[in-house]
Parts: structure tokens; C-alpha cells; sequence
């Protein structure tokens, strides 16, 4: 592991001009956090599952408070954060919803599966934006993070369970620092956990009027966890018998290797490719609009935001976006900017919610 982050921070600087494009110190700070939660809304999703139950199969939330200077092409920085991903069949947020309000149970077989992420990291970032063509009109921007880390989860539960009874094939595979699953094997000392993570942004300023970039956050991503709790196994019906009557009968076969008596292990984690694509095109001095397209996991998004601009710089912004239902306002010029969507002002109510800000002083 550090040899691969030692490796990616001397690329970095080996291919890095010399010379800077605009050699000026800013001080900036930027905040983004975004939630999204499908079946239930986000209070709900997270206390009690108690809300009419919706269609849906994913969850997320993405956390990152930055504090940084810059100088020239150069900026690095302090980044903190907190990441959430989980995936669900439909059929199983039907069986939560059921054991969690003391509902009847259907009697079937629920497909049981859950795949989920979760990672709380601290680090240091560096980036650089390198121009090209005339007027520097593209920037390609890569961004390197290393940070560490002691508290995560990486679950996968695949299966099926039959009503309310203790009975289903169901397969374990769990490596975290804290036990949510069984509550027995969480490890005496956090795990130690060393990672990095690698973004690259692109904007091409086409003409005066038109411009479109991407956006690829962790792209690359990986950290290795030393001491990680783990519970890795099986459950099923089989093997069976016949009794006396002719009927077949089957007894639950549960195989589990487990952390416990310190038999901890260590984990590589990876996070999921989270890619922006936008363009925003200037319509006169006073508006303009950008489009953009977000794909995150397997959910995708698409934007269309209206800006009206005044004063020196300064602009309000408008925007919808599809799948969230959520609408957009917000305020912003080159040093400061603040943005809150949501589909619902009763958080109770609401799906989706992101708010953002950024501030920067420049000398």
C-alpha cells in the first residue's frame, strides 16, 4: 500500500511543469454533503423504517469537508470524510419493513440481500491544474488523497429468508470495525487502515459561451485495513432427511469464521466510481444554464440548473433534478458560493438532500 501511494505522488510531481499559469495564494474551504435514500425517506431510512414503504433498492450519502491554499496551478489541503453506499433488493427492504413494524409475514421465501459501504476518513490532498491549448481554454485536473482511516464497514448479504422464522440460506461475507451484524465480534482496538483516492477533473472552455467538463471521483480507491473484524460464511437447509411418514425434514447448517480470540485479518475496501458530466452554455449577460448528468452506483441522475447573473460576478441559481425530484437554489460568484436542493422541506418527508458551500480569499 505505500509503496503504491509513494509511487502515484512521484508520478504526480515528475510530469508537473515547472512554471505556473497564474501564480496567486488563495486560502479556500469547501463543504459537500449529499444524502439519498430509496424505499423509505432519509429520518425514517435511519431510525425507525416506520414510513409507507416505496419502491427502491440503493442508499447514499457522501461527506467531504476540505480546508486548503493554493499557489499558482498547485493546491493542497486537509480533507475529511464520511462515505455511505448500500444496495438492497426491493424484496428485502419489504422484510425489514415488516419485522421493524410488528406486521403480518407473508408466508414465502424474501430475497434477503444487502451490499453496503461505509468509510470515515482523514487526509491530506494535493492537486494540479494542468492547461492546455490556446488561453489555457482545457484544464485536466488529477487530484491525490492519502488519508487513514480507523472505522469502516464492508458487508454482503446474499440469500433468502422464510417469513419470520429462523430459516433461509443466507450467505456472510463482513469485514468491519464494528460487529453491526452479529453484535459479538467487533475487534478490542479499531483497525488501522492506510488508503488513498484519486480524482480527475476536465473543463474545456469551447468558446466564449459553451463549456463542458467531467468529473471522476475516486476513481481510484483503495484502502488496506490491518486487524479488521471479520465473519465470513453460510447458513442452508441442507443437509435433509426422511422420516417414518415419507416427509422430507431439514436441519440449518451454519458455518461461520469469525475475528474472535483475536483472529483478526487484513482487508483491502474499495469505494464505487462516482462520475459528474456537465455543460454549461451562457445565453446573454444576464442568464445562462447548465446541464449535467450524474452517475452514481447504479443510480443516475440528470440536473438542468438556470443561472441569473447581477452585480460583479454574482449569480442565483434555480435548478431540477430528475429521480430526486429535488429542486435546487442557490447564490454564488468566484469566491463564495452556497447551494441547498431537496425534493421535500419537511425532512421527514424528504428522499434527497445536499447542501454545499465553498469560500475563498485570494491574494
Amino acid at each position: 500500500m505505500k509503496k503504491k501511494i509513494l509511487t502515484l505522488g512521484f508520478s504526480a510531481f515528475l510530469i508537473t511543469p515547472i512554471s505556473y499559469a497564474a501564480e496567486q495564494f488563495q486560502v479556500f474551504t469547501t463543504f459537500d454533503s449529499e444524502v439519498y435514500t430509496e424505499a423509505q425517506p432519509v429520518t425514517a431510512f435511519i431510525d425507525d423504517f416506520d414510513a409507507p414503504l416505496t419502491s427502491g433498492d440503493s442508499a447514499f450519502t457522501y461527506n467531504v469537508f476540505e480546508f486548503g491554499v493554493g499557489y499558482g496551478n498547485f493546491k493542497v489541503g486537509y480533507q475529511s470524510r464520511f462515505d455511505y453506499v448500500l444496495s438492497f433488493d426491493p424484496d428485502t427492504a419489504v422484510y425489514f419493513h415488516t419485522e421493524k413494524n410488528d406486521l403480518p409475514f407473508e408466508d414465502r421465501n424474501y430475497v434477503y440481500y444487502l451490499d453496503g459501504k461505509q468509510s470515515t476518513t482523514n487526509g491530506l490532498f494535493v492537486s494540479y491544474d494542468f492547461k492546455f491549448l490556446d488561453s489555457d481554454a482545457l484544464t485536466i485536473t488529477p487530484k491525490l488523497t492519502v488519508f487513514a482511516s480507523t472505522h469502516f464497514q464492508d458487508i454482503n448479504v446474499e440469500g433468502t429468508v422464510y417469513s419470520d422464522e429462523i430459516q433461509g440460506a443466507l450467505t456472510v461475507d463482513s469485514y468491519f470495525s464494528k460487529d453491526i451484524l452479529f453484535k459479538r465480534f467487533t475487534p478490542d482496538e479499531n483497525p488501522s487502515g492506510l488508503g488513498y483516492s484519486v480524482d480527475l477533473a476536465v473543463n474545456w472552455k469551447i468558446n466564449q459561451d459553451l463549456t463542458i467538463g467531467l468529473l471522476a471521483q475516486d476513481l481510484l480507491y483503495e484502502t488496506e485495513y490491518k486487524k479488521s473484524g471479520f465473519a465470513n460464511g453460510y447458513t442452508t437447509e441442507l443437509p435433509f432427511n426422511e422420516n417414518d411418514d415419507g416427509d422430507i425434514a431439514t436441519e440449518p447448517t451454519i458455518r461461520l469464521a469469525t475475528s474472535e480470540y483475536g483472529n483478526e485479518v487484513t482487508h483491502k475496501f474499495d469505494m464505487p466510481v462516482r462520475v459528474k458530466v456537465y455543460a454549461d452554455y451562457r445565453i446573454n449577460d444576464l442568464f445562462s444554464s447548465e446541464l449535467m448528468v450524474k452517475q452514481f452506483d447504479q443510480d443516475t441522475f440528470s440536473q438542468l440548473k438556470a443561472r441569473m447573473h447581477f452585480w460583479d460576478h454574482w449569480a442565483v441559481i434555480g435548478g431540477y433534478e430528475i429521480k430526486s425530484k429535488a429542486f435546487l437554489l442557490g447564490i454564488e460568484n468566484d469566491y463564495f458560493g452556497f447551494n441547498i436542493q431537496t425534493d421535500n422541506l419537511d425532512i421527514d418527508k424528504a428522499y434527497y438532500a445536499n447542501v454545499n458551500w465553498y469560500l475563498k480569499l485570494a491574494f
